[in-house]
């Protein structure tokens, strides 16, 4: 019994051993299981990060950031996974069951691939972020550079109004286009720091600088026209206004010429004291249409000063206005 009961012991004392052994195997081969595919997974990233490209423009540009994103979370992922596995081959290399150098040579080596796989990601991660501010750079100047080209459409139109009415409706939106005009300065004057900015494969292109140089320019042209539009506005307000007082001069005018041409010398001391009371307000009425006439003459010669080109008409509507008076 004693000697059955010795080789029982025997018999329980291999066996636990060789469950450790097996045990220890185990976790090994497990170890190099999840090292190999920790190795394969970052081949297959490397070989997705060498065939990416950065996007032609500003929508694929964002489609690939996307992308990346969720490929930054599965690198997080696979780094925790990762960790856990040189943990696990830590503990094997203090247990001091198997040979070292194989176990270190393989984490070393995963640890280098890892490394680079984090400096590519890093890399290809700089280069999606300067073409994406390449290509919202591009976008934002083509936008600017298409509402210019409406403005100056605006700004260069040849309608003046027809009555004074018109011409200070259309003032007042030009002066709002012009207040827009005067808004996009600072994004224009901006244009060339944001260039300064873009990564030099961007900054450095010759495209890029012509169209920075050409936004500059047509802005330049749009306000220049907006300020004569401004002027020329100004001016047909100024013509219209002219006439309507030339016409209302006249009418005062034809009414004291008829009243004068039908009026009767009267009979009458009472009569005569009225037509004298009415002499003595046409005088004063006079006086104050003499400063209308004197405003006209004054809007007429700045008009004409100044090059307008109803100039002759103006001229020939102060002329017959000065002769009747």
């Amino acid at each position: 019994v004693n000697h059955v009961q010795t080789c029982l012991e025997e018999l329980e004392e291999l066996a636990a051993k060789r469950r450790k052994e097996l045990e220890d195997s185990r976790q090994l081969w497990t170890f190099f299981q999840e090292m190999e595919e920790a190795e394969a997974w970052i081949r297959e990233k490397e070989k997705i990060l060498a065939a990416k490209t950065c996007g032609r423009d500003l929508s694929s540009v964002m489609t690939l950031t996307n992308k990346h994103k969720t490929m930054l979370g599965e690198l997080g992922n696979r780094r925790a996974l990762l960790h856990q596995t040189m943990k696990k081959g830590e503990k094997i290399l203090a247990k001091k069951s198997f040979s070292s150098v194989g176990i270190q040579e393989k984490m070393r080596e995963v640890c280098l691939r890892w490394k680079k796989l984090e400096e590519i990601t890093g890399l290809h991660q700089q280069r999606l972020e300067d073409a994406l501010n390449f290509f919202q750079f591009s976008a934002e100047t083509d936008d600017l550079v298409a509402w210019l080209q409406d403005t100056y459409r605006i700004v260069s139109s040849d309608d003046f109004g027809h009555d004074d009415y018109s011409s200070q409706a259309l003032l007042r939106k030009h002066r709002a286009v012009v207040d827009e005009v005067e808004k996009h300065r600072a994004t224009v004057l901006s244009l060339r720091k944001q260039l300064a900015l873009l990564a030099p494969d961007h900054r450095q292109g010759v495209d890029v600088q012509i169209r920075v140089v050409e936004v500059e320019q047509l802005y330049g042209e749009v306000a220049e026209v907006a300020v004569l539009r401004t002027q020329w506005l100004q001016d047909a307000l100024a013509v219209y206004r002219m006439f309507s007082e030339v016409h209302a001069c006249e009418v005062w005018v034809d009414e004291k010429e008829q009243w004068l041409e039908k009026m009767e010398v009267p009979e009458e001391l009472d009569e005569v004291e009225v037509v004298q009371h009415r002499f003595e307000s046409l005088d004063q009425e006079m006086n104050s249409v003499m400063g209308r006439i004197l405003d006209v003459n004054q809007v007429v010669q700045q008009l004409v000063d100044g090059g307008h080109p109803s100039s002759d008409e103006v001229r020939s509507c102060q002329d017959h206005l000065n002769s009747r008076y």
